[in-house]
């Protein structure tokens, strides 16, 4: 079946799949750090003193600010707009991945399931805790629906069209497509060696992208590195590695705080897909052979030698595609090794209706019946999301307080920013990457939450010594101390502060003021 078609309503299947696994999320989680910037620009007036905002603010342009621009026109319809765009991204991602597999395995069903394995089972089996589905809308997710099509553009020869296709990409992500962007440039290079292409095409492939998105990342790059407004100090890069790197993200950069199983299971499939491709497609497996190369050169770079420079390229981002790869390689060998004993029938008469029912029952149980399922997972669709009391509470946030309040807010609290639409005198998710402003949003975290570098454990893992420290009864002197100006906190509903007025409370939070 290499000629099969990729299937819309097989898309839609497993947007449906997805979802009901992994639940959808909006004005939460990832999206902390997209819509509440999208709300500053379109009403200047928001988040006036709002640490994350007005830092990211301060370096324009930045690595939001696309994506940020793209949903303005949409500012007044940002849920419907957030779940339509989700739904896109993920059917064009799913129609994507289909036309790929297609090239390798021969039984439309085999390849389907290669499909559904990748991306429900094993979706958070790449390294750096990157995954190719995300259950909410964000920029990388639309950027990775457009890589996989340059990806197959790339490897049908269409080498003009692919790069502008990553430009694209680069613009809505800029790692997403840029880290892809490196391993398609150095084989083709490998190309231009071994005379398999002229020299003046890979002159243009590159030439196309640099004029664009290269000329977008060195403006980013330069923003960075210069001088922001503010009366903060920039950290050296020591520090910045000692504070992003090791502290804030380690599950992104560094390879040593991996789990081990993800580990192995990533390494199987690469080595299955390093079998599989040399007999099917020498591009393909010079692309998963110079992505291993790359992971491990900058595992040393980053881990060993705490580079700044190179560890900002987030290099594990190829994994996710040499995953997926390495997973179509498996069952491409499978599909090989049983084709004498297996024979998988056409199912044409019952596809589009199992694939119809299927999808329904899917979403039948989303809606009435996720409070039944044996996982945990945030189902914010629309209605859905007010069973949610940190987001019920949040909008009430936003009626009864002030919009000059500054709030300090649970360590994972990412609700309050969108929902609340108050500022924040610090958050753990929302961090502004800027060198002069990462030392005081460390300065803070630790301030608030009593958590450092020097702890054992790094990353989201802090969150019980950070919710321990948040909820000591003298944390709060800080704040008279310091004249940050906070006015409000949140917090779960048994907890009293030593001082502050209740104003606001439901079943699960309250909020004072102080």
């Amino acid at each position: 079946m290499r000629g099969a078609k990729p299937s819309l309503l097989f898309a839609l299947l497993v947007w449906s799949l997805l979802i009901l696994r992994f639940g959808y999320r909006y004005g939460t989680g990832d999206q902390v750090e997209l819509l509440p910037y999208s709300l500053y620009l379109h009403n200047p007036s928001l988040y006036p003193h709002d640490f994350f905002i007005q830092g990211l603010n301060a370096s324009v342009p930045n690595e939001r600010t696309v994506m940020a621009h793209l949903i303005l026109p949409f500012i007044n319809h940002l849920e419907i707009f957030c779940f339509l765009m989700q739904l896109f991204s993920t059917v064009l991602l799913v129609l994507g991945l289909q036309q790929l597999t297609y090239r390798f395995i021969h039984n439309k069903y085999l390849a389907w399931l290669a499909i559904l394995i990748a991306m429900i089972p094993l979706n958070d089996f790449a390294l750096g805790n990157v995954e190719l589905y995300s259950e909410c809308f964000q920029a990388s997710g639309l950027a990775v629906a457009i890589v996989v099509w340059a990806i197959n553009l790339f490897l049908d020869r269409k080498f003009l069209a692919t790069s502008l296709l990553m430009s694209v990409a680069t613009f809505i992500q800029l790692l997403e497509g840029l880290d892809v962007m490196i391993v398609l440039s150095l084989i083709m290079l490998f190309m231009v060696v071994v005379k398999q292409i002229p020299l003046k095409t890979f002159v243009a492939f590159c030439a196309i992208y640099f004029c664009t998105a290269g000329v977008y990342l060195v403006i980013i790059l330069m923003g960075k590195m210069g001088h922001a407004p503010g009366n903060y100090t920039a950290v050296s890069n020591a520090e910045l590695f000692k504070i992003l790197f090791a502290f804030r993200h380690p599950h992104h950069f560094i390879f040593m705080s991996f789990p081990k199983v993800k580990m192995f299971v990533f390494f199987v499939l690469t080595l299955a897909a390093l079998v599989f491709y040399s007999e099917h497609s020498s591009k393909t497996f010079e692309f998963v052979l110079l992505g291993l190369f790359g992971i491990i050169v900058y595992a040393f770079a980053v881990d060993d030698f705490h580079n700044v420079f190179i560890g900002n390229f987030q290099f594990y981002k190829i994994t996710i595609w040499m995953k997926f790869l390495g997973v179509v390689a498996v069952v491409g060998l499978a599909e090989e090794f049983y084709t004498a004993k297996w024979h998988l029938p056409d199912m044409f008469k019952i596809e589009r209706p199992a694939l119809i029912v299927v999808a329904l029952l899917s979403w039948l149980v989303i809606i009435k019946f996720n409070e039944h399922l044996p996982y945990h997972v945030p189902y914010q669709l629309f209605g859905m999301k007010e069973k949610d009391d940190m987001i019920a509470i949040c909008e009430k946030i936003k009626e009864v307080t002030p919009p000059d309040a500054v709030f300090v807010q649970p360590f994972d609290n990412t609700e309050l920013k969108f929902y609340g639409q108050r500022s924040s005198f610090v958050e753990f998710k929302a961090n502004v990457r800027h060198k002069n402003f990462v030392g005081e949003w460390y300065r803070r975290i630790h301030l608030l939450y009593g958590i450092s570098e020097a702890d054992a454990i790094q990353g989201f893992a802090l969150k019980d010594a950070a919710d321990a420290a948040y909820y000591t009864t003298d944390m709060w002197q800080f704040n008279r101390k310091a004249g940050y100006g906070i006015t409000h906190m949140l917090v779960n509903r048994d907890y009293k502060p030593p001082y502050g007025t209740l104003i606001l409370a439901n079943n699960s939070y309250a909020v004072y003021k102080l």
